[in-house]
């Protein structure tokens, strides 16, 4: 059984190339979860599914799907540097991880900018800019 679609949006009639997805929402402290609606998971097409992807692939670690073939080598390196000391050296690492990350990936065409900030002590706001494959302009938001 598949997910509900809205065919006649014109987000999947025009950007199916960017895939179907579940949607993820993120709560008060920056963590994700599978959005449900009346029971159901909630499916989202084109460009919030492109949104969507982008999350998944910062947030999920370098590697942590190598038991699944599919998934070589899927993931950001960003996990290993969030731990260390922060100064300029770390931050700039974490840009080239996450630019990575974000260019590795099939349905980007350019990451148009990236953003760190420092939240706190303990924590990151990444902000990102990217242009799809079909030319639509996309921003997203992650908490590290």
């Amino acid at each position: 059984m598949t997910l509900p679609v809205d065919t006649d949006s014109s987000d999947y009639k025009f950007n199916k190339t960017l895939n179907e997805d579940v949607k993820l929402v993120s709560n008060e402290y920056g963590k994700y979860d599978l959005a449900m609606e009346n029971g159901d998971y909630v499916n989202i097409t084109g460009l919030d599914s492109l949104r969507n992807a982008c999350i998944i692939a910062i947030l999920t670690r370098h590697n942590e799907l190598k038991n699944n073939p599919t998934y070589e080598g899927f993931g950001c390196r960003v996990h290993d540097l969030i731990k260390g000391n922060k100064n300029k050296l770390l931050r700039y690492k974490m840009e080239i991880s996450l630019m990575e990350t974000l260019n590795q990936m099939r349905r980007i065409k350019t990451v148009n900018w990236l953003k760190i900030v420092e939240d706190d002590v303990q924590s990151y706001r990444v902000s990102f800019s990217i242009t799809s494959i079909n030319d639509e302009t996309v921003k997203g938001k992650v908490a590290l």
